[in-house]
């Protein structure tokens, strides 16, 4: 299996060793490539805020099975360019705003819907330890991943985001 895994050298760096370890052939998109140890991942060596040179890259290392993507905010275009290249699940991996109740309903599952892909969320909360909370640790998050890939999961929330009021300041 093909998978391209962006934000690899960091959180993710547990889901790209375990993809690895399981045999995938994976391509890891990363501004640190200096971060990645692993011999047996594709690199490609870029800023995704680059979308021209995103695009480029993605068309040049060719189509994949499946994507594990966290892209921050700062590159609002480069989810949907990363989408054209994925012939099969996209697991979409965003932060726990997206959460919160306050905000308006988003779009975000229509719009790729409408570029007729596999769209799959997975929802990184916190964690709740008795009168205290806390962010997700990064093996935390990769366990949470890969559960999400291996039952092949539409929506999963990584921790808990309710109740909403009780996540770390």
């Amino acid at each position: 299996m093909r998978t391209l895994v962006v934000g690899g050298t960091g959180m993710l760096a547990g889901v790209v060793r375990a993809l690895l370890d399981a045999g995938d052939e994976v391509t890891v998109l990363a501004r640190r490539p200096e971060r990645l140890a692993d011999p047996r991942a594709h690199l490609l060596a870029l800023d995704y805020r680059d979308t021209a040179a995103l695009e480029q890259a993605l068309a040049q290392a060719g189509p994949v099975d499946r994507a594990v993507v966290w892209i921050h905010g700062t590159a609002p275009e480069a989810p949907a360019v990363v989408v054209r290249h994925v012939h099969g699940p996209y697991w979409h991996v965003l932060g726990s705003a997206v959460a919160n109740p306050a905000k308006p309903h988003s779009r975000r599952r229509e719009q790729f819907a409408a570029l007729g892909n596999d769209y799959r969320e997975i929802i990184l909360g916190f964690v709740l330890e008795g009168d205290n909370s806390r962010w997700l640790t990064h093996a935390e998050i990769s366990g949470g991943v890969l559960h999400a890939l291996r039952h092949d999961l539409k929506r999963h929330v990584i921790g808990v985001v309710e109740p909403w009021a009780r996540r770390p300041a």
